[in-house]
């Protein structure tokens, strides 16, 4: 089994996995235009990292004036709204306590 199956089939969780920032930044000149968006979509999606979004950015725009036509903006804008919508508010409990009381009632 080669190094990125044993890796693809482990199933223990993923603890103290931290990213190399630094790492990412020195390479960013050598990522495809494609990986820069995903990254610009992950940082805007999680919230993670937003210096490397702005990073991914510069690069787009630095090849976009060398003449590279790839339209990013709107890869960046399908991409991210393809993905689910997060909702991370709190339901209201007491309408779902009431709601509940009243069921438990009908029940009776």
């Amino acid at each position: 089994m080669s190094k990125d199956e044993d890796f693809l089939n482990d199933t223990t969780p993923l603890k103290g996995i931290k990213m190399d920032v630094e790492l990412v930044k020195t390479n960013i000149p050598n990522y495809p235009s494609q990986k820069l968006c995903e990254m610009i979509v992950c940082g805007r999606y999680l919230g993670f990292y937003p210096e490397i979004s702005v990073l991914c950015m510069e690069e787009l725009a630095v090849r976009r004036d060398a003449g590279d036509m790839f339209d990013f903006e709107t890869y960046i804008d399908t991409t991210y709204q393809s993905l689910p919508k997060l909702d991370f508010t709190v339901p209201d409990l007491n309408s779902m306590l009431s709601t509940l009381v009243s069921a438990v009632q009908k029940v009776k």
